[in-house]
């Protein structure tokens, strides 16, 4: 049996951490989106913004996941494309401060893609959680990376908001 220990790049979590206090004290908002299993990792990272992660007693964050909407998501991607379904949405509810994060475990999936298009049209910074990040290359390995790297990034979060 192979075991797997998680490295967690501490830069990286930096990294998106400021950048989602910074959406937050410019008064924008997260916007998270992805596929299948990171799908699940999005609806989970909103809610650890909005709801808490550690401190029960701080305001919510604004964020908001992208594939909570199914009626959104059906009719565009029947009466148009699949690829568009989070672009789509970005276009509707984007703002030039607001945070797109994208996961994608390949770091391929066409409408991840087509958001962060729609994105850099807006002025809307971008963020991908991608298995490139974490430097492996087995599925159920970058899961794992990708929700503890998630909630490093919370807790980081929670962390620098208090000192605002």
């Amino acid at each position: 049996m192979k075991y797997y220990t998680i490295m967690i790049n501490d830069e990286e979590v930096t990294n998106l951490a400021k950048r989602i206090v910074k959406t937050f004290s410019k008064g924008g908002k997260v916007m998270v989106a992805g596929n299948g299993g990171s799908c699940a990792d999005s609806m989970h990272f909103v809610a650890e913004l909005v709801c808490t992660y550690k401190d029960s007693k701080r305001k919510g964050f604004p964020a908001l996941c992208l594939n909570v909407n199914p009626s959104v998501m059906t009719a565009w991607a029947n009466d148009y494309n699949y690829e568009g379904i989070f672009a789509r949405q970005i276009e509707a509810l984007g703002q030039e401060n607001d945070l797109f994060i994208g996961i994608s475990t390949s770091g391929k999936s066409k409408n991840i893609l087509e958001a962060v298009r729609m994105c850099k049209s807006k002025h809307i910074s971008t963020y991908l959680i991608t298995g490139k990040m974490f430097r492996i290359k087995s599925t159920p390995r970058i899961q794992e990376h990708t929700i503890t790297f998630i909630h490093e990034v919370c807790d980081l979060v929670e962390r620098m908001m208090k000192c605002n």
